[in-house]
Parts: C-alpha cells; sequence; structure tokens
C-alpha cells in the first residue's frame, strides 16, 4: 500500500489483527516505503496509544469519541508533560534505543506525533464544535459507518442524512482550522471530497481492495469463458 504511492496508511488495531510484534513489523514497512504510518488505536485506551507511539507509529487515529472532553484525552494520551501524560521511555524505538538527552528529538517531540479523531456517534456529532476547538488536536474525521448506524440508516453510508450530515461537518471542520477527514473510495467520491474541502482523504480498505480485485478478476474470466462457449466452433478448412 505505501509503496503504491499513498502518503499515509492507518494501521487498524480496533477492527484489525495487528498484535504489537506485527504492528511495529508494519511501521517499519510504511517508514521504509516513504509514507506515513499512522495507528488505529481500539478506542479510549492509554495503553494502545502508548504502545503505537513507542514502536514508531508517527499518530494516533481514535475512534468512539463521545464528547470534546474525549478529544482532549487523545490529545492527553499523544503527548508528554506539560501537555498530556505519555509516559516516557527513551530507550524505545521512538527514541532510536538511543537515549537522547532530552524529549525534544525526532518522534519524541511533542509536536511530531498527529492526533487524531473519529467522529462516529450522535453525541459526539452535538459536540462538533467544541471538538474542533480542542488544542493540539490536528484532524477530525467524519466515521460514516457508525454514523450511518447509529442515525438509523442502517448502516448505508448513502443515505442522504448521512451524506447532508458528511457534507456540512467538513466545512465546520476546516472553519476551525483543523485537516477535515472522510472516506473516499472511487474518483467520484474524490472529486467531491475536496469540492467539500475535505484534506485528509482515506481511500478504502485493503481487505476490501483485495477482494474486489480478485471478485473483478473472477468476472473477467467468467465473463471470458462465456463467450468462448458461445462463439461458433470454426472447422479446418
Amino acid at each position: 500500500m505505501a509503496l503504491a504511492g499513498m502518503d499515509f496508511t492507518i494501521l487498524d488495531m480496533e477492527h484489525g489483527v495487528f498484535d504489537l510484534g506485527t504492528l511495529e513489523a508494519c511501521v517499519r514497512s510504511v517508514e521504509a516505503a516513504g509514507a506515513v504510518p499512522l495507528v488505529r488505536i481500539p478506542g479510549m485506551n492509554a495503553s494502545a496509544a502508548q504502545w503505537a507511539l513507542d514502536v514508531g507509529g508517527h499518530g494516533l487515529v481514535v475512534p468512539q469519541l463521545r464528547n470534546a472532553a474525549d478529544a482532549q484525552s487523545v490529545v492527553a494520551m499523544a503527548k508528554f508533560a506539560p501537555l498530556g501524560h505519555r509516559g516516557y521511555n527513551p530507550f524505545t524505538r521512538a527514541a532510536n534505543y538511543a537515549n537522547p538527552p532530552d524529549n525534544r528529538i525526532g518522534k519524541l517531540n511533542n509536536e511530531f506525533s498527529l492526533t487524531c479523531v473519529i467522529v462516529e456517534s450522535e453525541s459526539a456529532l452535538d459536540d462538533l464544535d467544541a471538538i474542533c476547538a480542542t488544542p493540539h488536536l490536528d484532524v477530525v474525521y467524519m466515521g460514516i459507518y457508525d454514523l450511518a448506524v447509529a442515525l438509523g440508516c442502517e448502516g448505508n453510508t448513502r443515505h442522504p442524512r448521512i451524506v447532508n450530515i458528511v457534507e456540512k461537518a467538513i466545512g465546520r471542520i476546516r472553519a476551525s482550522g483543523k485537516a477535515a477527514g472522510m472516506m473516499v473510495r472511487n474518483d467520484t467520491d474524490m472529486r467531491r471530497a475536496l469540492e467539500l474541502g475535505a484534506n485528509f482523504l482515506v481511500y478504502g480498505v485493503d481487505s476490501f481492495v483485495i477482494r474486489q480485485a480478485t471478485a473483478d478478476a473472477v468476472t473477467s474470466f467468467q465473463r471470458i469463458s462465456a463467450d468462448m462457449t458461445s462463439a461458433p466452433v470454426r472447422k479446418p478448412t
């Protein structure tokens, strides 16, 4: 994924199957390919945030946000004192195992790690402006899948209500000075997202991309096979 030219890759500890060993390996792989590894931790989990940053992740993507107080907690999990309560260990991969003289260097600098929260509940949506006002929060991402369930749209992310909410929210997020995130799945989505002002675009999910590419190959084979079966047999002259 990173070698394909993506700016960043989100490594998902919420729905994915990462343990710390595979997480660190994937962080290394994404970095080696020249992209930014971000880690989606399983909810408001300070331990997972610590692990993700200690193995060298460039930032946190945090789901299950309820309100602005949670957004403040996300920042606190990602930052050292006085901005937060992240545990400091200068012997981790994030510190290059080097015991640097202070925590203002490289990935240990409080300005380094990206902080992103996912608005995917009705309570978070109601508190959107306060969330956007959270100091040191970088990205507010609209989680359309959970929103489509939470708001009674039965998971239909194309429901007019969900589309309308996201379109209005993107403008509010950008007006606050934060980056605005949303999912895009095709050229039409990309164009519309950019028109709205979204500037943190997440393209699909790896498992779906692989499945879809395989399904397309199967469909092509079935079509070609059917064409050849129905074609008249040419007798040699």
